[in-house]
């Protein structure tokens, strides 16, 4: 059985950045070994500096922060290339709810196991993965509502400042004239 890993590192996790991968990579390796898994060396997907409530490319839109890798092993999936993906930690495929419910509703498109540190999940079989899915729905659309009325506020910010700026080039430009 085909699998493959994924790992993530995020700006924020300064100074973990390099040894996090490595690590993450062993882990994984080890995991697969483990549950007599087939890693083939292009099945790994790294995501370097990277955070994990960025889109895949494949689903992003052209001005969004994307996550090429996670978008690779996307198309693998699509193409049934794989039937597992290991990863440390869960939120290594994602920390906003938007990317982790797409994920899991992908997962149970293709039967796809999750292999972690701590469980196995086949969320088209599970109950469990059944219930995060249908708890995680309400939180993404409060997610996206609430990035929305954010990103409007800093914009008017912004615009704000925009204007105070343009008036004080103004007031500049007029003492100029008058020099």
């Amino acid at each position: 059985m085909n699998a493959c890993i994924y790992a993530r590192t995020s700006r924020i996790e300064k100074g973990e950045n390099i040894t996090s991968i490595p690590n993450q990579l062993d882990f994984c390796k080890a995991l697969a070994q483990r549950h007599n898994l087939n890693v083939l060396e292009f099945n790994i997907y790294t995501d370097v500096e990277i955070q994990g409530s960025f889109m895949p490319s494949c689903w992003a839109g052209d001005d969004e922060e994307v996550r090429p890798a996670l978008s690779a092993m996307i198309e693998a999936i699509e193409r049934e290339e794989v039937s597992r993906v290991i990863v440390r930690r869960m939120e290594k495929l994602g920390t906003s709810s938007d990317v982790l419910i797409r994920l899991l509703e992908l997962f149970k498109q293709y039967d796809i196991k999750v292999i972690t540190e701590t469980q196995t999940n086949n969320y088209d079989a599970d109950p469990r993965g059944e219930f995060a899915t249908s708890i995680l729905r309400p939180v993404i659309q409060f997610d996206t509502e609430a990035e929305e009325e954010k990103k409007s506020k800093i914009k008017a910010k912004k615009l704000e400042e925009l204007e105070r700026l343009k008036a004080k080039v103004a007031r500049l430009e007029a003492e100029i004239s008058e020099m």
